[in-house]
C-alpha cells in the first residue's frame, strides 16, 4: 500500500522500518496521512457528506471496535448522520443485511 515507483512496500512507521529485517524504508509520511480520515473530518476545506452508515462485525478480528466508534463519534462531533451498528457475532467481511442498506439509502435520498 505504501510503496512507491522505486520500491513494491515501505513502513508506514519509523519503528516499523528500524526494527524490520525486510530492509524496507519508511514511507512519505505525507502518504501515510491520506489513509487516515480521521485527519480530514472536520478540517477547514474539506467537505463532509451529510450521512455515513458504519457497520463492523463483533468478531472483527482485523480492527478494533474503537476504530470505528472513534470514527462515528468524530464525523457526529463534525455534524454528520452516523448510522452506527456492531452486528453481533460477524466476522471483519460479515454479511451486513443488503435490505437494510438499501432501505437506508431510501432513506436519505
Amino acid at each position: 500500500m505504501f510503496g512507491n515507483a522505486k520500491q513494491d512496500a515501505c513502513h508506514f512507521t519509523a519503528y516499523g522500518s528500524a526494527h524490520s529485517r525486510s530492509g524496507f524504508p519508511e514511507a512519505d509520511p505525507a502518504v501515510v496521512r491520506l489513509m487516515n480520515p480521521m485527519n480530514f473530518i472536520g478540517e477547514e476545506g474539506t467537505a463532509l457528506a451529510p450521512h455515513f452508515r458504519i457497520r463492523h462485525g463483533s468478531r472483527d478480528r482485523d480492527t478494533s471496535l474503537a476504530i470505528s466508534a472513534m470514527l462515528t463519534l468524530k464525523l457526529q462531533e463534525a455534524g454528520a448522520e452516523v448510522d452506527y451498528h456492531l452486528p453481533w457475532g460477524l466476522p471483519h467481511a460479515g454479511d451486513y443485511d443488503l435490505e437494510e442498506l438499501f432501505s437506508w439509502i431510501e432513506r436519505i435520498v
